[in-house]
């Protein structure tokens, strides 16, 4: 929820220039390598993918949508113009590059008008594993396409990923010695400068590192131009190449093509976009939310600008707005002095980015392939459900063996099997008779529709204490019947309370529609409206995760299901304190909007402990969550919230970090410095409200525990406390109890007003 004090874009978000212009600058030093990449990656000129993220930093604040996002051209797409390109061309990419400028001015027109027509709520329509899968199968075809040139061969690009499977033997018998050393070491160093623990080290982008390294390596192995990044003489003169607009009115035969390229463009661009901008939402320290379908015409305008300059596709990029946010930037305009920061790179080091060998380019774009498709990938999609690991995996193979689009359309078509299947009785029924052919014919095409048909059986709507409440009754609710619901959902007047009812007439609710639940869940918390999801306890999980698929099988349920060893030993850890415990895993709800709490997406909690425990009231659990962009890497700590029984106990609103823990994110808060702070404190820091109550006596109860625990965490809002330890993982036994000294230390006594 914004606030007077929330930096906003436009003419008012001037103000914060000192803030926007530095972290400008560190987005044009991880941009300018990246552009330089998905250019090549693309098969276009290198040149293009810097002249379209300026055209991205110059038009994008302007037409808003989003707050704290850096938009500009995308790894995600590369594959999807490499194959639009030869595909225009026929085969050739000088002959097909114009040709896409086309069918790129023709996506952004379609972006402007779908986002005329509210086009954005349909993204909801599309899986959440397909997507995934389309960028897991996109980073595949990155990193495949990105071997030759890493190992010196400069032979033509293949359009299919076939074609470029089979020429990899024959890239192996090219390979240039002194290229190849040039994109092992590039390739080493982008890895290990991404992963390492040395904060000194991951100052500077690993990119730009990589990209210095490689022009020193490119002068001391005397690499031929045909092995470096290619830059016009003139920028203005010769690296601007504008659409040919006439060559497509002229020949019919390519109608067909421009049309194909087009809706997979718009498909893809689309589906990135609004994925991006709701992951970079939920690390924004001021918690914006950005508008869907006004970040759609933000994209459909700075497409076509793009293509009229010979400039790329454009979307919101992950890893340049967390560069963004990590460096401080809090509007748009950081945006706008990246662009000109790249401008000035551009034309006073044009002769410099000639000499960056395309081996560098390609370890740094096979980085980002791998970051999209590595193993934890699949953890991940294993995780919540073996249905939706084996929709990820068809989707893959299916974009692998066909393109983009189809493969897109294929993966749909498996979730729709998938979800029939599920819903189906067992053929055996029909074989031994209790079922007739026409009967299980009957059930199969009934359960299809129903994957299609509104989820709302009944509304009920009333008034409690002269607010409205709406109860709605559910049937199946799946990523195909959402819309409905959606639509539904946010017709209601506020404040209002809104209460789901998962009925026994539902059969499925799956992994798209639990993602969906949880976050109009999180959505109603920070809108202070009053909202409650029943009936879940009737539908077995395939997984124990929040946001795994559900079966309604309440006998099912109710049989006791083996603890794991962790969920054993902290049953074990309840008991002996007396507290209730629950091991199924849940979504997490920010109740008391703890800033750590806010971050990151995925957000669930396991092995809970709860009761009253040294005078206050005690939840401590296992949570974890993912961040962007690493959304499918996942953070785990046991965490300790509690709360003073006696509400005449005042705990100081306050924040205690150990080092520089989560700085950024401490909006409104003032470190406090005194020498006995500093002193006392040792490695961590406190930060306080202006004009908030003096925490130094909380501070002298929990020294103790301080210097026996030098990483812990603290946090103080809404007269409760938030603890863990950042530096470990979940919390052994001993860890616990640090965790629950707290209370001893907090509570028995209290803090008295």
């Amino acid at each position: 929820m914004q606030t007077r004090d929330t930096p906003q874009n436009g003419l008012a978000g001037l103000k914060h220039w000192r803030y926007d212009l530095g972290a400008g600058l560190q987005v044009a030093l991880v941009s300018l390598p990246l552009s330089l990449g998905i250019a090549v990656a693309s098969g276009a000129p290198p040149i293009t993918g810097v002249i379209s993220a300026i055209i991205a930093g110059l038009i994008f604040p302007f037409l808003g949508g989003a707050y704290a996002t850096i938009s500009g051209p995308a790894a995600g797409l590369a594959p999807a113009l490499l194959a639009g390109m030869l595909l225009l061309g026929g085969g050739d990419l000088a002959t097909g590059y114009p040709l896409l400028l086309v069918a790129i001015c023709l996506t952004g027109l379609v972006q402007i008008i779908l986002s005329l027509v509210n086009a954005g709520r349909f993204a909801i329509f599309l899986p959440v594993t397909v997507v995934e899968a389309m960028l897991a199968a996109i980073g595949v075809m990155i990193i495949v396409k990105q071997i030759p040139p890493l190992l010196g061969d400069v032979a033509p690009l293949s359009k299919d990923m076939l074609g470029t499977i089979l020429n990899l033997p024959d890239s192996l018998m090219r390979i240039e010695m002194p290229v190849m050393l040039t994109g092992l070491v590039c390739l080493f160093l982008m890895f290990f400068l991404n992963h390492t623990s040395r904060a000194s080290l991951r100052r500077v982008p690993a990119a730009l590192v990589v990209t210095m390294v490689g022009i020193a390596l490119g002068y001391a192995f005397k690499l031929d131009s045909q092995y470096l990044i290619s830059m016009p003489d003139n920028i203005l003169d010769g690296g601007i190449t504008p659409p040919d607009f006439s060559a497509v009115w002229q020949r019919p035969e390519l109608w067909g093509g421009i049309i194909l390229v087009v809706i997979t463009l718009t498909l893809i661009d689309g589906i990135e976009s609004l994925a991006t901008i709701a992951a970079i939402d939920k690390i924004d320290p001021y918690q914006r939310k950005s508008q869907a379908n006004t970040t759609l015409r933000a994209m459909g305008v700075s497409n076509m600008l793009s293509s009229f300059f010979g400039g790329l596709t454009i979307i919101p990029g992950g890893v340049k707005s967390r560069v963004n946010i990590d460096a401080g930037g809090r509007t748009l305009w950081a945006n706008f002095y990246n662009a000109l920061f790249l401008i000035f790179f551009l034309f006073l080091a044009k002769d410099l980015i000639s000499r960056v060998p395309l081996a560098a380019i390609g370890a740094i774009l096979i980085y980002v392939g791998w970051r999209l498709c590595e193993y934890r990938v699949f953890q991940k999609t294993y995780a919540i459900g073996r249905d939706q690991i084996v929709i990820f995996l068809v989707t893959i193979v299916a974009i692998l063996a066909s393109d983009l689009l189809y493969g897109i359309l294929i993966g749909i078509a498996a979730e729709i099997a998938m979800l029939v299947y599920l819903l189906s009785p067992s053929f055996r029924t029909v074989l031994t008779g209790r079922l007739t052919y026409s009967q299980a014919l009957i059930l199969l095409q009934r359960n299809l529709f129903d994957l299609f048909r509104n989820p709302v059986i009944k509304l009920k709507q009333e008034e409690h204490h002269g607010l409205q409440h709406y109860q709605i009754t559910l049937g199946s609710v799946v990523c195909f019947n959402l819309l409905p619901l959606d639509k539904l959902l946010h017709s209601f007047p506020q404040p209002c309370s809104i209460t789901l009812v998962a009925s026994e007439s539902g059969h499925i609710i799956d992994h798209t529609a639990m993602e969906y639940l949880h976050q109009f869940e999180e959505e109603c918390l920070r809108d202070g409206l009053l909202f409650r999801l029943i009936g879940l306890d009737n539908y077995y999980q395939f997984m124990p995760h929040s946001l795994s698929s559900r079966m309604h099988d309440a006998k099912l349920v109710k049989e006791k299901a083996r603890l794991s060893d962790r969920s054993t030993l902290m049953s074990r850890i309840a008991a002996q304190y007396q507290l209730n415990f629950s091991a199924p895993t849940v979504g997490t709800l920010n109740l008391h909007d703890f800033i750590y709490l806010r971050r990151g997406d995925m957000r669930q909690e396991s092995n809970v402990m709860s009761g009253e425990y040294a005078g206050c009231h005690v939840k401590l659990f296992d949570y974890s969550h993912t961040a962007a962009p690493d959304y499918y890497s996942e953070h785990r700590h046991t965490v300790l919230i509690l709360r003073h029984l006696d509400e005449t106990t005042a705990l100081p609103e306050l924040v205690l970090t150990p080092g520089n823990y989560l700085e950024r994110y401490l909006i409104g808060f003032e470190e406090i410095d005194t020498p006995e702070i500093v002193a006392a404190l040792r490695e961590h820091r406190l930060y306080t409200r202006p004009g908030g109550p003096d925490p130094v006596a909380m501070i002298r109860r929990i020294l103790p525990l301080l210097e026996r625990h030098l990483s812990i965490y603290i946090e103080i809002r809404d007269g409760s406390l938030l603890a863990f330890c950042p530096g470990r993982d979940l919390a052994t036994a001993e860890g616990i109890e640090a965790l629950l000294e707290l209370a001893r230390l907090l509570c028995r006594d209290g803090i008295k007003a």
